[in-house]
């Protein structure tokens, strides 16, 4: 039975009973990107959205990450925004700089750019270095204007509004660059404890630098700007990934040392994915420091996420009650960090309260996937904070679970940025299990022929399972956008370094996506899935 409630209200948000797209944003193309998606590339992808009643995209961390780290969650900052993701082209100083355009226009930047473009793969790391190139090219220009002008103005004040999290990011960006990215850990001793009087003196050495790191800052909030605001223009929410930490090597973990232990890794005890566990490298969270701290430098993640986002992910959610620690030095903590089940109910409970109330009309959702005990969910669930329903860990008395079963609060889906695309899962099914999977979720429309080979992927069967997925009881439908067409390529595969991870790029420009044939008419029996479903905003 359909859930015809128009939406559901949990502690801190109301949300529609609608549906979505999942994708990270460095898989947009558009006509000027240099290799990767750009913010501004977002707004032909919501005017796409809307078209076809699509309210809400789902991104992975936007983040900054180091030069040559692709995956988005071993982050340099927790605050700011990889310099990679801004539209250059459209930043003013950079447009109509001469000595910019004259770069551009040079023959190897050329065919570095075109190459960029064209290439199947994400390209971060060109895009990354050219963009840095063509922002020096554009702040010189930005230093020139007057003091009173707009663009100054608004740039003091963007910095003044945001000097909690800017001002340490920059310092260390500005030292990490001059010492050619060896990691805080190596810096001599007065700057590698963050003495107040060595980081001051440095600063002052490197004003400038500093404040052009600022300046990229404040051209990524420009631009997140126009986006959130033709966002609300369409009626699209933008939903957002709060990492669950930082990289060791990284800005936040240099300027609150206090907060981190770092004679411990983060990780993953023995799951699906890894039959050992998992390592990280990521730093453990000191956790009576946070909380003696009242979990400030997690409430300063949710405003900004509150700013930027209509909804927030909490990546590892389970990581917030209990931690699971490996030791990488001596006195390095090993097992759950706390180890008893009170310490671990209360630290959860408290530390997603501190979000919530700092998350305002922003809605917070969980990442609660892997080995999460049940006494989360219900913590979760007393929270008013929804979950995730995968389909294909749903799994009961040998079938599958009905997603018409699944309850409100909570968001249904296929499958996530680390696992198989849904045509690719079905592949590596065995016969039983296609079968089990046809009967148990009642797709009529897709059983096996007489003949007793396994029922093969089709059209037809493609679309019952999403229309499945379209009647969950679940307040959201967010589908990985290889999903909604049949495409195979993922995202990530966990514990593995293939160069492929992290550089999924849609097949088209973002804006040519609707003069694909095959694009246009599965979307168009797809809108019909969702005006039959009650996803619909008509």
């Amino acid at each position: 039975m359909i859930n015809e409630s128009p939406a559901v209200v949990t502690s801190q948000h109301q949300f529609p009973r609608a549906a979505g797209v999942a994708l990270p944003l460095f898989a947009l193309r558009g006509a000027y990107d240099l290799g990767t998606g750009e913010i501004l590339d977002l707004i032909p992808f919501i005017d796409w959205m809307d078209h076809w009643d699509q309210r809400v995209i789902q991104l992975l961390p936007v983040n900054e990450t180091a030069i040559g780290e692709a995956s988005p969650y071993n982050t340099v900052s927790a605050f700011a925004i990889d310099p990679a993701y801004v539209s250059v082209s459209q930043v003013p100083e950079v447009e109509h700089s001469r000595a910019a355009q004259e770069f551009a226009d040079t023959r190897s930047v050329r065919a570095q750019m075109r190459r960029a473009r064209q290439s199947s793969e994400r390209l971060r790391r060109r895009a990354y270095m050219l963009k840095l190139q063509l922002l020096e090219l554009g702040f010189e220009a930005f230093e020139c204007l007057p003091a009173s002008s707009d663009r100054t103005v608004a740039f003091e004040r963007f910095c003044v509004g945001n000097a909690s999290w800017l001002d340490p990011y920059a310092v260390f960006r500005a030292i990490k660059e001059r010492r050619r990215w060896t990691s805080w850990e190596m810096w001599p001793d007065a700057l590698r404890v963050c003495d107040p009087e060595a980081v001051q003196r440095t600063a002052a050495a490197l004003q400038q630098r500093i404040r052009f790191f600022q300046y990229i800052q404040w051209n990524a909030a420009e631009q997140w700007n126009a986006v959130r605001a033709q966002a609300r223009r369409r009626g699209v929410l933008i939903k957002g990934d709060l990492s669950f930490v930082c990289g060791r090597d990284s800005a936040d973990v240099w300027a609150h040392q206090g907060l981190f232990d770092l004679n411990s890794s983060a990780g993953a005890p023995p799951d699906a994915f890894s039959a050992t566990g998992q390592a990280w490298g990521l730093p453990l969270y000191d956790w009576p420091a946070m909380r003696a701290s009242g979990f400030d430098w997690w409430r300063q993640r949710a405003r900004q996420a509150r700013d930027v986002f209509d909804l927030f992910r909490v990546d590892h959610v389970v990581g917030l009650y209990r931690t699971y620690a490996i030791p990488v030095r001596a006195g390095g903590s090993s097992g759950f960090v706390p180890q008893e089940h009170a310490e671990q109910a209360a630290q959860g409970h408290d530390l997603l309260t501190a979000l919530l109330e700092e998350a305002g009309e922003s809605g917070v959702i969980a990442e609660d996937l892997g080995t999460v005990p049940d006494w989360v969910r219900d913590s979760l669930n007393r929270l008013g904070i929804p979950g995730y329903k995968v389909l294909r860990w749903e799994r009961r008395d040998g079938g599958f679970v009905d997603p018409r079963s699944y309850p409100p609060l909570s968001v249904a889906t296929t499958g996530t940025h680390d696992t198989d695309t849904l045509l690719v899962w079905w592949e590596t099914l065995g016969r039983e299990e296609r079968i089990a999977a046809i009967q148990s979720l009642q797709l009529a429309n897709a059983r096996p022929d007489a003949d007793d080979t396994a029922p093969p992927w089709t059209l037809q069967l493609h679309l019952a399972l999403l229309r499945r997925l379209y009647e969950a009881g679940s307040l959201l439908t967010i589908l990985p956008i290889q999903d909604l067409f049949g495409w195979r390529e993922r995202i990530n595969t966990p514990a593995t370094t293939d160069g492929h991870n992290w550089s999924y790029r849609l097949p088209v420009e973002t804006d040519a996506l609707d003069t694909v044939a095959d694009v246009r008419e599965r979307m168009e029996a797809i809108r019909a899935l969702i005006d039959e479903t009650g996803r619909s905003r008509r």
